[in-house]
């Protein structure tokens, strides 16, 4: 074989190895266990809140992130994750009828930077909503 035809065959099998592998943003193997954020007053999680929101609904107004929880994505002691944040946000131009509205949001980021994708997003209807933190 000469060295073209070998060249190829390196090509042609490395990206056959890419094209099959699992991306660790949607493959389970891939996935760490979910870990409850303990402050999720903290100023990175509440921008992420707020940009969730402004991703989704631009008639919504974030108020705050409720609770969060954290999963490593690849290696668990890496920096990419996924956050599930309960969100508190409301309907712009509507009155305030008391109504509480809670979404959940499923938030992809890279290296503690900027999110980089909003994975899901849904009202919690109130019968599945989880207790409120005191």
């Amino acid at each position: 074989m000469n060295t073209c035809s070998l060249l190829l065959v390196t090509v042609v099998v490395a990206a056959v190895v890419c094209a099959l592998a699992p991306s660790p943003a949607t493959a389970d193997p891939y996935l760490c266990p979910w870990r409850t954020v303990a402050h999720p007053e903290d100023p990175f999680i509440q921008n992420l809140g707020s940009w969730a929101v402004d991703q989704q609904h631009t008639v919504m107004h974030f108020e705050k992130v409720e609770s969060a929880k954290a999963q490593g994505v690849g290696q668990c002691t890496s920096m990419t994750r996924n956050y599930e944040l309960i969100i508190d946000a409301s309907i712009r131009g509507t009155p305030d009828d008391g109504d509480d509205y809670k979404y959940r949001a499923v938030v992809y980021v890279i290296n503690f930077t900027q999110p980089q994708k909003v994975i899901s997003f849904g009202a919690i209807p109130p019968s599945h909503r989880p207790p409120a933190a005191n």
